[in-house]
């Protein structure tokens, strides 16, 4: 859950806080919803969280060729899974 938060909400919500954060500075905290430019703002937070989850997506990652090995219980502990390279 925690590298959802990371990876898609966090990088769509942030120019949203920024520009509020922005007009409270601006505006001194004076009405500020009828002209915020709701549209780009959504768009530049899509386009973050699509650059996030793509960066993860190169960066991250097993090689190549790999065996992938499921989780399992092993002395009554859970061992995540892993992929074991030849």
């Amino acid at each position: 859950m925690a590298r959802f938060l990371l990876e898609a909400v966090l990088p769509f919500l942030a120019p949203f806080a920024a520009y509020g954060a922005y007009r409270l500075l601006v505006t001194h905290g004076r009405v500020f919803l009828d002209r915020t430019p709701w549209f780009v703002l959504t768009m530049a937070g899509l386009a973050l969280a699509c650059l996030g989850i793509a960066s993860m997506a190169f960066v991250g990652g097993a090689p190549p060729g790999g065996t992938y090995v499921p989780s399992r219980i092993e002395n009554g502990r859970i061992v995540p899974g892993e992929v074991k390279t030849p």
